[in-house]
């Protein structure tokens, strides 16, 4: 078990928590995946190149693209999976600069403008089975409660209580 920051409220929450227990807000739901959205912050030094880069890579037409990059910061896409967003970030990484952020439903300007970028490292270990924690098997669970009778006998023989 880590301990994240919560996306919302920015307290510490543990990572296998479903919801922060300071704010409630869900940090994921049982069996769903997180889902991230793609915050374009910057245009780059072309924003003919980074509008053509949204429109070849996403379903936006060269218009849209257009727009998007003059009316930073923006949303450009919402509901990926961490592996389309990280692929996404990466091939826009090159034109322009991006957030990744955990997508919610419905963004003001104010939210995406204050959205705080995920944690990439906490992120990664939470999106790949490797970076969870298992639970124990039977036998694991056995020794950890012996070992743990072991130790409260061995602590009470030591401050004298059992004799």
């Amino acid at each position: 078990m880590a301990l994240i920051h919560c996306p919302e409220c920015g307290r510490e929450v543990s990572d296998l928590a479903a919801a922060c227990v300071h704010c409630g807000y869900p940090l994921r739901t049982a069996g769903i995946p997180a889902r991230y959205a793609l915050i374009l912050e910057d245009a780059g030094p072309n924003p003919g190149k980074t509008a053509a880069i949204l429109h070849k890579h996403l379903t936006l037409t060269q218009e849209e693209g257009r727009r998007l990059t003059e009316e930073t910061p923006a949303v450009v896409v919402q509901g990926l999976t961490w592996a389309e967003a990280c692929g996404l970030s990466e091939r826009l990484s090159h034109a322009c600069t991006c957030k990744m952020v955990r997508d919610k439903s419905v963004w003001t300007p104010e939210a995406v403008r204050d959205a705080a970028p995920v944690d990439l490292e906490q992120e990664r270990s939470r999106a790949s089975p490797e970076g969870r924690a298992r639970p124990m098997n039977f036998w694991q669970t056995m020794g950890a409660v012996l070992a743990a009778l072991v130790i409260w006998t061995l602590l009470l023989l030591w401050a004298g209580v059992l004799r």
